[in-house]
């Protein structure tokens, strides 16, 4: 027997058991459960509202906001520091996540004291070795800055390096996610909030486009493309590659409440981006969609989803989570999202 054949055996032989020891059954004994509390491993609820699902070295983490001690949800810059720093939490399997601290802590004094952040998303930079997050902060309409933090960890403790001006009229920007593409550039997306001051309200006819910049090669700022993917009335927007196409998606502006998801898909990073119809149904199952990541184990796209006050609508903090597969249509290009009560976002056998 030759090198060549003994390596193809060898190969497949491993294939085999790895299909052998993930079946169905399995596969369901690692499910995830739509429409339930969420708990960590210590039974706490789960506080990572406007997360990011993040992956490196095999592992997920978490991050999110909590509202501990700020049940309605309070942000403007009158209601002081309410915000309780950025969570982070870890996981193996998408199933089981274990609470590892504040990420990234509300600091006592200059940028990020007053107001609160959100949608924090944090990418690895192979060439600086560094952890980098972008994130939200907010003040007051229209006031909103994104800001960069580092760290040596994914888990922290991140450090901030203040507020990054983004390529609109006034450098603010809003709600925002990020993407790393294979070749290593990333990109930020984010919600331009320029608009007529008669139209500032949520649900107006103002603005709120998305657009996507890419960023410099160290991941600490942008090259301010202002590429156009959504003309006016979406905000929180996530991105992800998948089957060579590059997804992005966001929601109506409507507050904290359930709102469809729209489409759009490009050839490239910074577009041209065709707008598709609504990719979800019954208003994202009473959700908003906070963030897209790409799983090789099932060639799946995962929708990691915000359900506002739901079941609690005293209290913002106890909010429930949807993990929703997205497919994409080869033939026809088009994306769905699909509700599932029950599934293993890693599982082939979904």
């Amino acid at each position: 027997m030759s090198i060549a054949t003994y390596i193809t055996i060898l190969s497949v032989m491993r294939l085999s058991a790895a299909l052998i020891s993930e079946t169905p059954e399995s596969a369901s004994q690692s499910s995830i459960v739509n429409g339930t509390d969420w708990h960590d491993t210590d039974g706490n609820y789960i506080a990572a509202h406007e997360g990011d699902i993040a992956r490196f070295n095999g592992v997920f983490y978490w991050y999110g906001s909590s509202y501990a001690n700020n049940p309605g949800g309070k942000y403007d810059v009158t209601d002081g520091p309410v915000w309780n720093g950025v969570q982070v939490y870890r996981s193996t399997d998408l199933k089981n996540w274990t609470y590892k601290g504040v990420a990234l802590p509300r600091p006592e004094n200059g940028w990020g004291e007053l107001g609160a952040t959100g949608r924090s998303h944090v990418l690895y930079n192979e060439k600086t070795k560094k952890y980098v997050m972008w994130y939200r902060w907010y003040l007051h309409m229209p006031a909103s800055f994104l800001m960069v933090a580092v760290a040596d960890h994914p888990e922290g403790p991140f450090t901030s390096l203040g507020p990054r001006e983004m390529a609109t009229s006034n450098g603010f920007a809003s709600d925002m996610n990020v993407l790393q593409d294979d070749d290593g550039k990333a990109y930020v997306i984010y919600c331009d909030h320029e608009t007529e001051a008669t139209k500032f309200a949520p649900g107006a006819n103002g603005r709120y486009a998305i657009r996507i910049d890419s960023l410099t090669d160290d991941y600490l700022d942008t090259n301010k493309d202002g590429v156009l993917v959504f003309e006016k009335a979406v905000e929180a927007p996530a991105i992800v590659k998948y089957k060579g196409k590059y997804i992005a998606v966001g929601s109506g502006v409507h507050g904290w409440a359930g709102t469809e998801t729209v489409c759009a898909v490009a050839d490239s990073p910074l577009g041209t981006y065709k707008k598709q119809e609504n990719i979800s149904e019954k208003k994202t199952w009473s959700s908003q969609v906070t963030d897209l990541i790409y799983l090789k184990e099932s060639d799946t796209v995962m929708a990691l989803c915000d359900q506002w006050w739901i079941p609690d609508k005293k209290d913002i903090n106890k909010s429930r989570y949807l993990f929703l597969p997205v497919h994409l249509d080869p033939e026809t290009g088009k994306v769905k999202m699909e509700y599932r009560d029950k599934w293993n976002p890693l599982s082939p056998w979904n």
